[in-house]
Order: structure tokens, then sequence, then C-alpha cells
């Protein structure tokens, strides 16, 4: 079943793609089926953040918006 992004930027429907596909802790496996991804921009780049509530890990992706 489709969803609908409509009114969501891409760098939103980044976020959920995150948050629905990188679920598991690549350092203890924990599956975080809850958790969610943080967002944070300078204006040059978009950092994606998730905590593991398991072993404290942080997974990051940064995006750079070529300014």
């Amino acid at each position: 079943m489709a969803t609908s992004n409509r009114g969501m930027n891409p760098l939103d429907t980044l976020r959920d793609r995150f948050d629905e596909v990188e679920t598991v802790c690549p350092a203890c496996g924990y599956d975080d089926d809850d958790g969610t991804w943080a967002t944070e921009t300078d204006g040059a780049e978009v950092r994606y953040e998730h905590d593991c509530p398991s072993c404290g890990k942080v997974t990051a992706h940064t995006i750079s918006l070529g300014r």
C-alpha cells in the first residue's frame, strides 16, 4: 500500500525512512522498533542521529546540502 508524503519535504521523508528501516543498533543488535531519529541542521548540513536505548551508541548520518 502506498503512503502519501504530500506536504513533507525530502529531508522529512528520509528521516521517516530511517525510523522505519534503521531500527537495529549496529553495536549491540537491539531492535528499537519504537525509536526515532533526531534531526539537526546548520543550513549547510543535515544530521540524523539515533541513540540506542540499550547500549547508548549514537548512530548518525550527515548529508551535505552543497551550499
